[in-house]
């Protein structure tokens, strides 16, 4: 009898462990292999608030897990490389690159590699168009249309080919290839125009007939489609530009009033955040913009991540040792360091061949160093073009005759110096004291009248 209980006891535990529930992976794998790379930092995010910096190690190799609430499509940038990867729970995501070449150098393998190489196949698809801006734009109305109407028949044809896709994702992609139409359509005016030389050119309203007729308020579009997402930012801009000159006020209060307008709770927080995320980093009034979002914003998610980028630009602020960067390359020879500068104020700018609101601030900035030279000052300009592209810098600074002390640095955007700085876009300029602390870690541009103004304050 002892032995039948202890048999019926073994049996019921065998039972109740085979029953037991487990518990659910809300993780993914991604892991990879990039080539010809010094390392750096490759990011997951999505509009979500969903965020994830990964560490690749010089060696190019990298893993890590992906703690994901919901499955999707994720966006993931990694110096030049950006695009798109289908990601679920319990997945198992591999790439290769090479860092050095662009999209076309990506494979993916793993799962869903089939559905994550046609958004590589697609992305290398735009990339040629945009490339080839003659063939692609500067065409008339009607060989335009059959243009983009073939390239959307070839990427539908490609999907749709596909085995095993998940149903929601194969429907939401075919709106997203028709929203890559229409948003290279809303390109073609300007495009046009500028590749013709007729500044007065105006597609005919039969061409943008259906480009008004776009609805600007479907969340699951925006969440899905950059493409559907870009316009619908475009169309915001445009009613702030509207409101700008029409009631004649400050454009950050034009853009808060058309986003204010923007009906959809999900379009609206993300636009919230995705504003916030460029103002902050740059902005005098940090409080007021926190506050402000805050005020705006019903997103939790967002709300969370905006506070502790708030808690982390403290950093920043005045009177913090200021990040560093070491043995940039120095136009005149040798390398710099920004402990080398130690003893004088430092203005800090931070650009790029390729930016055009950089190049703006040149003549501005020539006239300041003259104004300033042989004063407790230096002025050091930090090129972000790729080492590829060093002789167009080392060009661009002869060519417009620029002084001060010009550097680049050995990677990039992809230093521990443009990094700390949270530096989201260029021209930024800085402001550092003789003993290396922060002034202003977002200083008045120099075509900006406030930045003499500061000098003087500071007795340079």
């Amino acid at each position: 009898m002892g032995k039948l209980k202890f048999i019926t006891i073994a049996f019921s535990i065998a039972m109740l462990w085979a029953c037991k529930k487990e518990t659910p992976v809300n993780y993914a794998l991604f892991s990879g292999n990039i080539s010809n790379t010094k390392g750096g930092e490759l990011k997951v995010s999505s509009l979500n608030g969903f965020s994830k910096t990964i560490n690749v190690k010089d060696t190019g190799i990298f893993s890590d897990t992906l703690f994901i609430e919901e499955n999707g499509v994720y966006n993931v940038r990694f110096g030049n490389l950006r695009f798109a990867a289908y990601v679920t729970q319990g997945a198992n995501i591999n790439i290769e690159a090479n860092e050095k070449e662009n999209i076309k150098s990506l494979k993916f393998s793993g799962d869903y590699a089939d559905l994550n190489n046609y958004f590589i196949y697609k992305e290398s698809k735009n990339l040629d168009f945009i490339m080839d801006r003659e063939g692609s734009y500067n065409v008339d109305e009607s060989t335009f249309e059959t243009k983009v109407l073939n390239f959307q028949k070839d990427l539908e044809n490609r999907l749709t080919s596909l085995k095993d896709i998940p149903e929601n994702i194969k429907e939401n992609e075919l709106r997203a290839i028709n929203y890559g139409r229409l948003a290279k359509k809303s390109e073609y005016e300007k495009m046009y125009g500028y590749l013709s030389k007729n500044k007065d050119f105006k597609a005919s309203e039969t061409f943008k007939k259906e480009l008004n007729e776009i609805s600007f308020d479907n969340a699951e579009d925006y969440l899905y489609s950059s493409d559907y997402q870009a316009m619908v930012s475009a169309n915001i801009r445009k009613k702030a530009f509207d409101y700008y000159q029409k009631d004649s006020i400050p454009y950050s209060d034009a853009s808060a009033k058309a986003v204010s307008e923007i009906s959809n709770p999900i379009i609206k927080n993300a636009e919230l955040y995705k504003a916030i995320l460029m103002r902050l980093p740059m902005s005098k009034d940090k409080d007021k913009d926190l506050q402000d979002f805050l005020n705006a914003s019903t997103s939790q998610k967002h709300i969370k991540k905006i506070k502790e980028l708030y808690e982390s630009l403290k950093v920043l602020d005045k009177g913090q040792p200021s990040p560093k960067f070491h043995n940039y390359e120095n136009y005149a020879g040798g390398t710099t360091s920004l402990d080398d500068l130690k003893g004088k104020y430092v203005y800090i700018d931070v650009w790029a061949t390729w930016c055009g609101p950089c190049k703006y601030e040149i003549p501005f900035l020539k006239k300041i160093e003259e104004q300033y030279q042989g004063k407790n000052i230096h002025f050091v300009s930090i090129s972000t073009d790729k080492q590829k592209d060093k002789d167009k810098w080392k060009a661009m600074i002869a060519d417009k005759e620029m002084g001060g002390i010009q550097l680049i640095t050995d990677n990039d955007f992809n230093t521990s110096f443009v990094s700390d700085y949270k530096i989201m876009g260029i021209p930024q300029f800085i402001l550092l004291d003789p003993n290396g602390n922060i002034v202003q870690a977002n200083a008045p541009r120099p075509s900006d009248e406030k930045l003499v103004e500061l000098f003087n304050s500071l007795n340079i």
